[in-house]
């Protein structure tokens, strides 16, 4: 079954019509094709169209035969799927996406089950789940990219816990040095998630000195609205910083007023990290 016949079997079982489902994700005409067959639909469009119709995306992709599809448009689809079950912190979907690439035929399925596996991992806050060979192949995977694209940052980003701050600090700058001048929004988005990850591991190992690049890299992105909440954040950590030099409160008060922003915005957990790492260099 193909990605349209099988859009389309959802879509009759909600019955739905083609405008209806199609809401303002596609186009209808673009969706009706879709369904025929004549156009491919974008592994992102796909996602959120499922999203808008609350079909859960590990089933659709479980129904779908892979023979049915090109290698690289399965990969996409897998990939998209993992990054998905990570962001939403759901061990359960990225173990259901991994039983499914298990299954599978896909010529990198290896590659496909460790990424999973380090995800899972990463989630856990175990790294003890893999192996020092699982990790290393890991560092070396990310260590080798010369050109960071999208993936790549997203990629480095979600595993940085894996090395150590020495190793973070000459690999980060070397990326952000690449593209902290990129045009692409998402592109500044994923280096100010770095940068705030390096301020992050910087402050806990009580190596301060270290700051003031990343956040002077961090001043060279311009504030917009998809990358505010970063931006936000980055007077915090440096507020951290800066009272270890003088120990004056109006630091610690600021960064107090920009905690209670983030837990009112609906997000007390990374909020209440925050708050830990203030209270620690107090």
């Amino acid at each position: 079954m193909t990605i349209g016949e099988l859009l389309k079997d959802y879509r009759i079982s909600q019955k739905k019509t083609q405008k209806q489902w199609a809401k303002d994700v596609i186009s209808p005409s673009f969706y009706a094709k879709v369904e025929k067959n004549l156009s491919r639909i974008s592994a992102a469009d796909l996602i959120e169209l499922l999203h808008s119709n609350q079909i859960p995306v590990i089933d659709f992709f479980s129904k779908l035969n892979q023979k049915d599809k090109s290698i690289n448009q399965q990969e996409l689809e897998i990939n998209r799927l993992i990054n998905e079950a990570y962001y939403q912190n759901s061990k359960k979907e990225l173990q259901q996406i991994r039983d499914v690439v298990a299954e599978g035929e896909l010529p990198n399925k290896n590659d496909e089950l460790l990424l999973i596996d380090a995800y899972i991992a990463v989630i856990s806050k175990d790294l003890t789940m893999l192996d020092k060979e699982v990790i290393d192949r890991m560092k070396e995977k990310v260590f080798n990219i010369s050109n960071f694209d999208e993936d790549g940052l997203i990629m480095y980003c979600n595993f940085m816990s894996f090395y150590d701050l020495n190793s973070n600090l000459l690999l980060s700058k070397r990326i952000i040095k690449q593209l902290v001048g990129s045009s692409s929004v998402r592109i500044q988005d994923k280096i100010l998630a770095i940068i705030i990850n390096m301020l992050i591991f910087c402050i806990r190992n009580k190596r301060f000195e270290e700051t003031e690049v990343f956040v002077n890299y961090a001043d060279q992105i311009k504030t917009k609205p998809e990358v505010f909440f970063y931006k936000l954040l980055i007077p915090a950590f440096y507020n951290i910083v800066k009272y270890q030099d003088n120990h004056d409160k109006k630091y610690l008060d600021e960064t107090e007023i920009i905690i209670k922003s983030i837990k009112l915005a609906g997000m007390p957990d990374y909020g209440k990290e925050l708050e830990e790492l203030l209270v620690a260099n107090k």
